[in-house]
């Protein structure tokens, strides 16, 4: 038979699947049919098509983020290689593993008015680990080698720490599809080139540095930012018995030394200078809270570290003095077995006394008041069933959340707060649904990120394991509550951006059960039986008034300022 001319590119899915590639999501178009091909008729590589690129690449992060591999993303040439800038830029600062393979026009065709052909080299430069070019001509044997080794290089580079997302870009002369005399075979590849991970570890002599620094220091305080949910680290940060600051996406704040209710009790100014420590040992990523952020940048401590294996490391609090290059978990654990501080426990104890005091308050002040969004979603998180994933889109979503701050047993948070932007949150839950369908996964969202993202559901692979809770308030309900937009006359039109819609119709097009709910006692009835996997994607939607939650906030915050503690 005759040959197909892409078999260079059709091989690279043999190479991607032998680098551990599992999942590819696809988005419709012919000048990527020789890469959608490959994708598809590779035995062991899962396939989903996507029409919208943008929701594509937030459910391809999504499953790469739930099941630690890489993902593939396929597009065809022009403004949808564009469409995968949001994902890709979460990606990056997630450190989530991507290759997105953005098919081209050939380049003497740039720049000359046809039709689907912008400039894609380094489209995404500013938010991949690397740009990866290939040939447009495979008639010289080295093409095939060139190609092999370009893939393997960009599939290390995405795998290895820190991780993240790389674009290879393909130019494709017509035709694209194989013809019925031409052999469509994907061959296996010759020669990969894989890199071994190496674990890193601190010397005896770096430890006796830390050992002679940490004895200067008793107010010793860990800050957890965002990270995934590792038994490891739990396990350490547990034994440490230091207090560990943590945000509800640190995965961190079910131990018993957890410190989660600082974004409220931090707005306090008469607390700061007890609370003030002298060394912060930090890991993960970005933190939520914002009093936590303004606290340690006005009351630095005498040093600041911060492990992490590898990559950039950011200084969020202005105080950064020392970068450990290693696990957090290696770290906590040898730091515990060679007594490397020496905790004062008074501080320890304080900072726990008025975390506590300020849990019980939540509760009572939310249990107390008419039924409002914030009250819902204190009942929704402390009536989670065990061991779920908990997605959380932004704005309010995600800080009412954080303020709440108390889960069930195993469970694991997950948001898209890289970039912290609304456009993606129902594509990534979806995506992680999709990766883990034995498992119930809940998206808390507002109704701005639910219907930006409506796209999400655009497609025929919609799991039944996703329950969705949409907190509908007619708009963006947290431009009503800080100072700046509130003021203005334009609030409600160019700010909140009122809208009528609720989420009845968008359930009815796309076969999701609909349940709705104007009350927390309707709401939790709602959701003794919400929790059952049926056939089908089910949500609920919290109707409220967006004002009367911007006044109900604010009270909360008000009386957090007068507490006795």
């Amino acid at each position: 038979m005759e040959e197909y001319p892409y078999q260079p590119i059709i091989n690279i899915s043999g190479i991607c699947a032998a680098h551990g590639m599992k999942e590819a999501v696809l988005s419709p178009g012919s000048r990527c049919a020789p890469l959608t091909l490959a994708f598809t008729r590779h035995p062991t590589i899962n396939t989903y098509t996507i029409t919208d690129e943008r929701s594509a690449g937030f459910i391809g992060l999504g499953l790469a983020q739930q099941t630690g591999k890489l993902v593939g993303l396929v597009c065809t040439s022009g403004t949808a290689a564009s469409n995968y800038g949001p994902a890709i830029a979460e990606a990056f600062y997630q450190h989530v593993p991507l290759i997105a393979f953005t098919a081209d026009r050939p380049p003497e065709w740039l720049d000359q008015l046809d039709g689907q052909t912008i400039r894609q080299q380094n489209l995404h430069a500013n938010h991949v680990k690397g740009f990866f070019q290939l040939p447009v001509d495979y008639s010289h044997p080295d093409a095939k080698w060139h190609i092999q080794r370009t893939i393997s290089e960009a599939i290390n580079l995405a795998t290895t720490f820190p991780q993240g997302p790389v674009q290879v870009n393909v130019p494709f002369r017509e035709p694209f599809y194989p013809t019925a005399s031409q052999q469509f075979e994907i061959e296996n590849p010759e020669n990969i080139i894989l890199e071994e991970d190496s674990e890193q570890v601190l010397s005896e002599l770096v430890w006796e540095k830390l050992k002679t620094e940490a004895q200067g220091y008793r107010k010793i305080l860990l800050v957890a930012g965002q990270g995934k949910r590792d038994e490891k680290l739990l396990d350490a940060l547990r034994k440490s018995g230091l207090p560990v600051v943590s945000d509800v996406i640190s995965n961190a704040s079910e131990l018993e030394n957890a410190i989660r209710h600082q974004d409220a009790f931090l707005a306090r100014a008469d607390l700061h200078e007890e609370l003030k420590p002298d060394l912060i040992v930090s890991f993960g990523k970005s933190v939520i809270s914002k009093n936590l952020k303004l606290f340690l940048r006005k009351n630095k401590p005498a040093a600041h570290w911060h492990t992490q294996p590898a990559g950039q490391v950011a200084d969020t609090f202005q105080s950064l003095t020392k970068i450990l290059r290693c696990e957090p978990a290696y770290f906590f654990t040898e730091a515990r077995e060679k007594e490397l501080f020496q905790p004062e426990t008074s501080f320890t104890e304080r900072w726990k006394n008025v975390d506590e005091q300020t849990r019980n308050f939540t509760n009572e002040f939310l249990g107390s008041k008419p039924d409002n969004e914030f009250s819902f979603v204190k009942e929704l998180m402390q009536n989670l069933p065990q061991n779920v994933s908990f997605h959380l889109a932004n704005s309010m979503s995600v800080r009412y959340a954080n303020f709440v701050n108390q889960l069930p047993e195993g469970a694991e948070v997950w948001a898209n707060r890289g970039t912290s932007g609304i456009d993606g949150s129902n594509s990534s839950a979806v995506g992680h649904a999709l990766a883990s369908p034995e498992k119930l996964h809940v998206l808390l969202t507002g109704d701005l990120a639910f219907f930006y993202d409506r796209n999400a559901f655009w497609n025929k692979y919609l799991p039944p394991n996703l329950k969705i809770i949409l907190l509908n308030n007619k708009g963006g309900g947290i431009f009503r509550m800080i100072p700046g937009p509130v003021a203005q006359p334009e609030l409600e039109e160019y700010f909140v951006t009122s809208s009528h819609l609720d989420a009845s119709y968008l359930c009815q097009e796309f076969g999701m059960d609909y349940f709705q709910s104007n009350s927390v006692f309707e709401g939790k009835i709602h959701l003794k039986r919400f929790w059952e996997v049926g056939s089908v994607q089910s949500l609920l939607e919290f109707g409220s008034d967006g004002k009367q939650g911007q006044e109900i906030f604010q009270e909360f915050k008000g009386e957090v300022k007068n507490l006795q503690f």
